[in-house]
């Protein structure tokens, strides 16, 4: 299923001029090298699978890893496909895997909290939401597609994926952005970063009509071994998603986060499979 997808992007490959179309050839068939090794593979071997230069291969590898399409095992130093691929061939993997207990544990916060969950990744300079469960109050209604990406600083995932960050790595990165796009009541990139000092004492974020105005949502980190790649969040309405509430369903919200966290640091590791079929 995923080479269905690789052949479609493939086939746009004849618009674009030749420069392009060979970044996307190698792009392709190193996640395909990637992918077939469940257990990661390191550069080298990789780059020869791929055929395709080590300097080259480790500059794109970087690149899939920046953008959480892969992720390097910082001991072994091997390349692994992330759960964040998933935001592009979510849809097609086997409900058996990775991604199916996945939403598994967001039905069950959405029941729990009788809202809308859902989980995200941290893909610079914004978040995306990978996937979402409606709550019971959404039945027969539309949800907003995914995947979809939204601004880091008006979410609650936001919030949590960068307190997870070192501050000067957010100031770096962000700044830019921040200055351009994020409103004038947010008091300042400086402002903003001191606010998620809350975020990590208290472990989980809140939005409340940032994102749009009558909207609130809560958010805990996933994390995944010794990284926080992954944030899953519940949302709703303000007049149903009250500041007294907001303790309880913190609550719910880390405890999915926990238990996400413990299934993805087994899971991430066997999820190419899911990918390739073995």
């Amino acid at each position: 299923m995923m080479a269905a997808t690789v052949d479609h992007i493939t086939s746009m490959e004849k618009t674009m001029a030749p420069s392009e179309a060979g970044l996307v050839r190698r792009t392709i068939w190193l996640l395909r090298a990637v992918a077939a090794h469940p257990e990661g593979v390191g550069l080298s071997e990789v780059a020869r699978e791929a055929g395709i230069p080590k300097a080259t291969c480790y500059r794109v590898l970087t690149v899939l890893e920046r953008e959480s399409w892969l992720t390097l095992d910082p001991d072994t130093r091997r390349y692994r496909v992330s759960l964040g691929l998933l935001s592009i061939v979510g849809g097609l993997l086997d409900s058996d895997g990775a991604y199916g207990h996945m939403r598994g544990v967001l039905r069950q916060l959405a029941e729990e909290t009788k809202e809308t969950s859902g989980f995200d990744v941290l893909l610079p300079p914004n978040v995306m939401v990978v996937a979402q469960v409606a709550g019971p109050s959404l039945i027969g209604q539309t949800l907003k597609p995914v995947p979809r990406t939204q601004p880091v600083w008006a979410t609650s995932t936001g919030k949590v994926l960068l307190a997870a960050l070192d501050p000067e790595a957010v100031r770096t990165e962000f700044a830019a952005e921040f200055s351009e796009k994020a409103p004038a009541e947010l008091g300042g990139l400086d402002s903003f970063i001191e606010s998620l000092d809350s975020v990590r004492r208290n472990g989980f974020a809140l939005a409340y009509d940032e994102l749009e105005v009558g909207a609130a949502s809560v958010a805990a980190p996933v994390r995944v071994r010794d990284s926080t790649p992954y944030a899953v969040w519940i949302g709703g309405p303000t007049y149903r998603i009250t500041r007294d509430r907001i303790d309880s369903v913190a609550e719910s919200v880390i405890k999915a986060a926990r238990g996400l966290s413990e299934l993805l640091s087994v899971t991430d590791i066997i999820l190419p499979s899911a990918l390739t079929g073995r």
